[in-house]
């Protein structure tokens, strides 16, 4: 499904918040559609967050980068898709059966609670990562690119909704796979300030190379206005 109401190309990353601060932001941002829930909030709130957040009518996606062996990765796919979430990470560099079998576990889930099966979508190399810590920390020489592009195939292959990559892959990457493929961009800034990330790109620039939907996070939780923000954002990728 293509994506076309700003709005919707907006998954807002609250880590760093807590929950009731979180609320707060997602009161006076009425018109945000997509929550990123991650680790770090997930470990201090558990499924609370989860429900709090659907309670208040919003998108979830559940963004806890499951990397294990494939039965482990399949079962806990299933566990969670009980949540009702609407999109859920795990890592591709766990390989194509444990990618596959994920899949259809969430899909599995679903089908007993009657509820849509979510989109699974698979991380691929870390905004994080510079090339030469690519290099030095993981003993890889081929470029970061390339290596996206290999584990996005990889995603595509075992049936996978999308990749989770940087900007800098997306336009390769939507180059290859066709819109239906999701690719969801963190590393989004509204001053290309790199902080703790090393890929990153304005929100307009991403999407016109192929972004799906943009994981914006610190520019909006962080700004003295997010509701301004955000709606200066919405109106910048219209």
């Amino acid at each position: 499904m293509v994506i076309t109401k700003p709005e919707d190309k907006i998954i807002l990353a609250i880590d760093g918040l807590s929950l009731s601060e979180a609320i707060y932001l997602l009161k006076i941002c009425p018109n945000l559609k997509w929550i990123k829930v991650g680790l770090e909030l997930f470990s201090k709130e558990g499924p609370t967050a989860i429900k709090t957040f659907k309670d208040m009518g919003k998108k979830i996606f559940l963004d806890l980068k499951f990397h294990d062996i494939p039965n482990t990765m399949s079962s806990a796919c299933y566990e969670v898709t009980k949540y009702g979430v609407d999109m859920i990470s795990i890592h591709s560099f766990a390989g194509s059966r444990a990618l596959r079998l994920s899949k259809e576990a969430s899909i599995e889930g679903a089908k007993e609670l009657n509820i849509k099966p979510p989109q699974i979508i698979g991380v691929t190399v870390l905004t994080s990562f510079s090339s030469i810590e690519f290099q030095t920390d993981l003993n890889i020489y081929e470029s970061i690119e390339n290596y996206v592009f290999k584990l996005a195939d990889i995603c595509s292959k075992a049936g996978l909704d999308g990749c989770v990559c940087s900007p800098w892959e997306v336009k390769k990457l939507r180059q290859a796979f066709t819109k239906e493929f999701k690719l969801v961009t963190p590393g989004i800034r509204l001053d290309n300030k790199n902080d703790d990330q090393n890929r990153v790109m304005k929100p307009i620039d991403a999407l016109n190379n192929g972004a799906s939907q943009l994981v914006i996070g610190r520019s909006i939780t962080k700004s003295s206005n997010p509701q301004k923000t955000f709606s200066e954002i919405c109106r910048s990728i219209h």
